[in-house]
């Protein structure tokens, strides 16, 4: 070898090596945006939970006899609306439209706007406080209570079935909670 002659590197020889490193970095590169994905279905379903069991424990401390589905509650929110019969006479239509869960963004719709502001009105009468406004993060969530009466022979129905839905922006249900309540004397 010559004096003073330096070897170096090919551009053929840095291609195949970047292509190694490029083929080798690609399953921990779809790892990687799998586990963010995961990060952000996690901390979906942890509000969506959240949401259910706050509302849960609103429902527990009721007294038994104004434990009642958000149907037979709230469906006057609709009442007298344009657009809105479905959701008033029938209660399947009444869990696709119906949500006590608002943000300050949407509010900013005036069809969600008019829905509060007949809620707030019964709402005290119902969870006995005040509706409120949540963070942004829950823009997209919408929020349900259904009740059924456990009924068994001739007595008296003593126990409800309480369930919380909670939806996402598309309507896919996230989150459900359900326990019984019963009535002690």
């Amino acid at each position: 070898m010559r004096a003073g002659l330096k070897r170096g590197f090919t551009l053929v020889e840095i291609l195949v090596v970047l292509s190694l490193v490029g083929v080798l970095a690609l399953p921990f590169t779809n790892m990687f945006m799998f586990g963010v994905r995961g990060s952000q279905d996690n901390a979906e379903h942890v509000l969506a939970y959240n949401l259910a069991r706050d509302k849960m424990e609103e429902i527990k401390g009721l007294p038994f006899e104004l434990v009642k589905s958000d149907y037979e509650n709230f469906r006057d929110v609709y009442q007298d609306r344009q657009g809105f019969d479905e959701p008033y006479y029938n209660d399947s239509a009444f869990e696709n439209y119906f949500s006590d869960v608002f943000t300050d963004e949407s509010l900013k719709d005036s069809d969600q706007r008019m829905t509060w502001n007949r809620l707030k009105i019964a709402y005290p009468k119902t969870y006995l406080r005040n509706l409120q406004t949540y963070p942004p993060d829950y823009l997209n969530y919408r929020r349900v209570v259904k009740v059924e009466r456990i009924t068994e022979s001739a007595m008296p129905s003593k126990m409800k079935k309480v369930t919380v839905l909670v939806f996402d922006k598309e309507g896919k249900k996230i989150a459900e909670l359900a326990t019984l309540i019963g009535q002690h004397k």
